[in-house]
């Protein structure tokens, strides 16, 4: 009897899948396998253990180990570390004592150089599976001058019981709080900042929230230290019913320059922030200047964490806006105004586009603030705004600024950029995937000039990416 290759294939097609099929019957939760990390996912290492997919994080790629496994789906399991029995020459010892129980670190057990070509790897990988840009080329990952201390905000949540707080992050991959006493990224401010919040809650025998029967009195407290100067919110589980101005005191003997605000959040959700923020004492904002720039930063304005990368960026930008000849600029999602009072130049027209009527109010007093008489703040919706200002620049040469929130674009601004007659667009993303996705809808407009990371974050699995293009002739 003759077997055609049609048949082979299938039979081998079949093999396959009985074989994934009892190793689906043989791994099981608990089970201890040998692993050995053959590539890095989004957040961790991947390899393959008899058919079977394994994602493990804090492990370095060539390294074995022992692992336990504690999900299994399909042909897709989950697992942790027990023993590192090889080791990897790009392994270091973590320096933070509750690394791998805080949730908030994913790649302190690399060195540094390590964790660059991670997150080069990873928006690689981004790039080409989710937005099939095959053609595209990432750059080096541009390194964060400082790899701790380097977080000028940290948003902290308030756990415990009455008398015995708890002030730090999630355990990983839960809502247990961790109680810390420093985090490394924050720095020594937010490490006295915490010692004496805590103190404070523990003395006045004040209730931390209770995620689960929502009572409580103190959900987080949120912070920003910039140049000197510390914004703190305490984020309250409705009215809060204690007399602050002990609190501001204490901060105000530890600090120069201290402003204390009060949030009110009762929403039973995992939101920080609440609608309505009020004012205790001392500053009411933050005045600083970088780039040139002079801004003002309230509780609850948009300002990236890392300074320098920052800085970093928003250079990489201007110098794009200038080798483009740019004629017209329009930043989109421009909230408060930071980057667009860095682009903006006397040379050239810009418009600010938000829909936050607060963050355009505020946008206003920072050009008043910088005497940009050429740049206009536009509260609208982006999808109206951009097809309106392009018409009204017909024949100049417009670029075009985003810096999206993590969920990016969407399909809707992604097809009004494409219709709108932008020459260049420089794309700042926080989140690589909803990047890649946007890219693959903007690219039947636009040629992807440059990719290049920054590390924004360093020691977690987080990365910033500035994209360059040019519209197709």
């Amino acid at each position: 009897m003759q077997i055609s290759v049609r048949q082979t294939a299938e039979n081998e097609n079949f093999d396959v899948a009985v074989l994934r099929y009892k190793c689906r019957k043989i791994m099981k939760v608990n089970d201890i396998v040998d692993f050995v990390a053959g590539d890095y996912g989004n957040a961790e290492t991947v390899g393959v253990v008899g058919g079977v997919t394994v994602f493990v994080p804090f492990l370095c790629v060539g390294e074995r180990a022992k692992v336990k496994i504690n999900h299994v789906k399909g042909n897709v399991a989950y697992g942790d570390v027990v023993t590192v029995v090889e080791r990897s020459p790009k392994r270091e010892e973590p320096r933070c004592p509750y690394y791998g129980v805080c949730g908030g670190c994913s790649l302190m057990h690399m060195k540094y150089a390590e964790q660059l070509s991670f997150k080069q790897r990873k928006v690689q990988r981004n790039l080409t599976k989710i937005g099939k840009l095959d053609g595209v080329a990432v750059g080096r990952c541009v390194p964060s001058p400082h790899v701790f201390a380097y977080r000028n905000k940290l948003s902290l949540p308030v756990s415990g019981t009455v008398g015995n707080v708890k002030i730090g992050m999630y355990k990983r991959g839960t809502h247990e709080v961790v109680d810390m006493n420093n985090c490394l990224l924050g720095g020594l401010w937010s490490k006295k900042l915490v010692e004496l919040f805590r103190d404070y809650l523990n003395q006045n025998e004040i209730a931390p929230y209770d995620e689960k029967t929502f009572g409580g009195e103190v959900r987080h407290i949120v912070a920003r230290y910039i140049d000197g100067q510390l914004l703190a919110v305490v984020v309250s589980n409705g009215e809060f019913a204690h007399d602050l101005t002990e609190f501001y005191d204490t901060l105000s003997k530890n600090f120069d320059k201290v402003g204390l605000f009060v949030n009110i959040n009762s929403g039973k959700n995992n939101v920080i922030l609440g609608k309505i923020t009020r004012h205790i004492a001392g500053l009411r904002y933050i005045e600083s200047t970088h780039l040139g720039t002079t801004f003002r930063l309230r509780p609850d304005s948009f300002f990236q964490v890392n300074n320098e990368v920052k800085n970093a960026i928003y250079t990489q930008v201007r110098q794009m806006i200038d080798v483009a000849d740019t004629e017209v600029l329009v930043d989109c999602f421009s909230g408060v105004g930071v980057l667009t009072n860095v682009l903006c130049s006397d040379a050239y027209d810009t418009y600010a586009v938000e829909i936050v009527p607060s963050a355009v109010k505020d946008a206003d007093e920072m050009a008043a603030l910088n005497h940009s008489p050429r740049l206009t703040n536009i509260l609208g919706d982006a999808n109206e705004v951009l097809p309106r200002l392009t018409a009204q620049n017909a024949g100049k040469r417009m670029t075009l600024v985003v810096d999206p929130p993590r969920k990016g674009l969407g399909e809707g601004i992604c097809n009004s950029i494409c219709k709108a007659n932008f020459n260049n667009v420089a794309y700042i993303s926080c989140d690589s995937a909803t990047l890649a996705r946007d890219l693959s809808m903007l690219t039947s407009r636009f040629e992807v000039l440059s990719a290049t990371p920054y590390d924004m974050f360093p020691n977690t699995d987080q990365v910033e990416t500035v994209v360059l293009l040019a519209r197709r002739a």
